[in-house]
Parts: C-alpha cells; structure tokens; sequence
C-alpha cells in the first residue's frame, strides 16, 4: 500500500480514522482551505492516501488537544512526510482554552509545567490505520 496514493473514498476514510461519516464530513468542511494538504477531489469525489487518512487521525487529537484545525492539520501533515515508525512519538504543548467562550488563553506560567504537554503516538496512530485499510481490503 502507498504512503500517498490517494485511492480511499470519504466511507472508507472515516472507517479508518474511526469517526461516522458525517464527522468526518464536518472535519473536511471546516478545513476546507488546507484540503490538498489531506485529500484530492477528482471528478466532484473526495480521494484519500494512507497518509491522509493518518494526517486527519494526529489532527484531531491535536485539536482535542486545544489546535485550531489549519494548525493541527498542518503540524500533523508536517510530521507524516513519510510513514513514521510504530515507536514514533509527537509531543506539543497543549493550549489552554476557555471552557466558556473557547478562547485560548493568555498568560500560562513560562516555562509551561511539564503536564502542560501532549503526546500523540504517532506511529501507533499510522499502524492502526494500516491495518484498519488491510481489513477493508479483506471485506
């Protein structure tokens, strides 16, 4: 399977990345601007890579992680060059965000502490999906 042939349809997508169809949907939408750096539109449908589907997996946790989606996209995009090991790790400072008007704030002790920190196992999250599209080639 190629790193980045784009040979996956928005279904089998969202299979791998493990949200609903819709969801993944809303993702593309609200990321729209940033869209070739993840996907392909040929002939009005949307085509996926293993590396795409791998970028949109490490951006939502980096968005759960306080990223607006063009920075997630864009730092998981810039880490997924090539397939990363299973041991590969990401590690970024996790934004603080208000739970009451989703702002990031302002004023976090310099140096962040160290629980200030996400680790997205990047790796793991690529061999997951890997073996998420060896399943749909088996059904």
């Amino acid at each position: 399977m190629a790193w980045t042939s784009r040979d996956f349809s928005v279904a089998e997508a969202a299979q791998c990345v493990g949200l609903h169809r819709t969801h993944l949907d809303v993702i593309i939408s609200r990321a729209n601007p940033l869209a070739t750096l993840f996907s392909e539109k040929r002939k009005g449908r949307r085509w996926f890579s293993v590396r795409d589907i791998t970028v949109l997996r490490i951006a939502y946790e980096l968005e759960r992680a306080g990223r607006a989606w063009n920075t997630a996209i864009a730092q998981a995009f810039e880490h997924t060059g090539t397939q990363p090991p299973p041991d590969a790790l990401l590690v970024v400072p996790v934004a603080s965000v208000s739970a009451t008007s989703g702002r990031v704030l302002t004023g976090l002790p310099d140096p962040l502490p160290s629980s200030s920190f996400i680790t997205v196992p990047i790796g793991r999250i690529a061999a997951e999906i890997m073996e998420a599209i060896d399943a749909l080639a088996i059904q």
